[in-house]
């Protein structure tokens, strides 16, 4: 027998992205669980709650997990207290972004028992509060077309990709763009800065040319105001693009290479918890060229 769509839904990790997902799924309908390790108080329906109780998921027939990496939530099902005798869960909805390995090592373990969908997203904080995410789906047809309700709460653009790993394949793919963009304004502006421009319109000028993206439009008065309040931590990036070269086996990926010893840079300079936009001042660190 197939699972229903799903109608009560735990959310894990309550950040950035976390908090304005279940309140997404709280307005779209759903009885929504929230739930962080601290003590978290959210506005919204009367449908959602939060706990720092992990056995109040178990009522839960999806589970959606939004921690910062897959082992934070492997450590929570080591405990036991998610998937104990008596759950209700029939799917965990893996929205991190995570090795395309580990995730499948995941399916295959939960085996029968829960069905793993891989289904990392991307649109920032930003995206995530405004419901226009964009949804890279590694499951089977049948799953997805279950949980496409869900994930249309959550974003704009929800598309199957493949079998679980798939996703997680996009969203590597996905993280590359976005870090060479960054490491691309973040130059653009240092360049400006030397010749005496103002940040502000030059950012101006390439978000309204070829240059203009999503990532210009999110981070530009961050590279002109030099506020790198994190909505993105850099040295997540890290771990992102290490997963790029994991997918990429033996392919040659010079431009992940590249951008990959940037943030590794910026988190041997002390700045990996303030936002991606600060590698602009990586490179104001950065020695002269001889």
């Amino acid at each position: 027998m197939q699972p229903a769509a799903p109608q009560h839904v735990g959310v894990i990790g309550l950040g950035h992205m976390g908090a304005p997902m279940a309140v997404n799924l709280a307005r779209a309908g759903y009885a929504v669980a929230g739930w962080s390790r601290t003590p978290r108080s959210l506005s919204g329906p009367a449908s959602l709650r939060t706990t720092t109780d992990l056995a109040d998921l178990r009522g839960c027939d999806t589970l959606v997990c939004l921690l910062p990496e897959l082992a934070h939530l492997e450590a929570l099902l080591e405990d036991g207290s998610l998937l104990a005798p008596g759950h209700a869960t029939t799917a965990l909805v893996v929205m991190s972004t995570c090795s395309p390995v580990d995730v499948v090592a995941l399916a295959e373990r939960l085996g029968p028992q829960v069905e793993v969908v891989d289904a990392p997203v991307s649109g920032g904080a930003q995206g995530a509060q405004e419901a226009r995410l964009s949804i890279m789906c590694g499951c089977t047809p049948e799953q997805l077309e279950r949980l496409r309700p869900m994930l249309e709460a959550l974003g704009r653009t929800v598309r199957h990709l493949g079998p679980v790993g798939a996703g997680s394949v996009a969203k590597a793919a996905n993280q590359l763009v976005v870090a060479a963009t960054m490491e691309a304004l973040a130059e653009a502006t240092l360049l400006a800065e030397r010749h005496g421009l103002d940040r502000a319109q030059l950012l101006e000028v390439l978000g309204g040319g070829l240059a203009a993206s999503e990532l210009l439009r999110q981070r530009g008065p961050a590279l002109s105001s030099d506020d790198f309040t994190p909505t993105a931590a850099a040295r997540l990036f890290v771990k992102d693009l290490r997963y790029a070269a994991e997918a990429a086996g033996d392919l040659r990926l010079p431009v992940r290479d590249a951008v990959a010893a940037q943030f590794d840079r910026t988190v041997a300079l002390g700045l990996g918890e303030q936002d991606m936009a600060v590698l602009l001042q990586t490179l104001r660190h950065s020695p002269e060229r001889p």
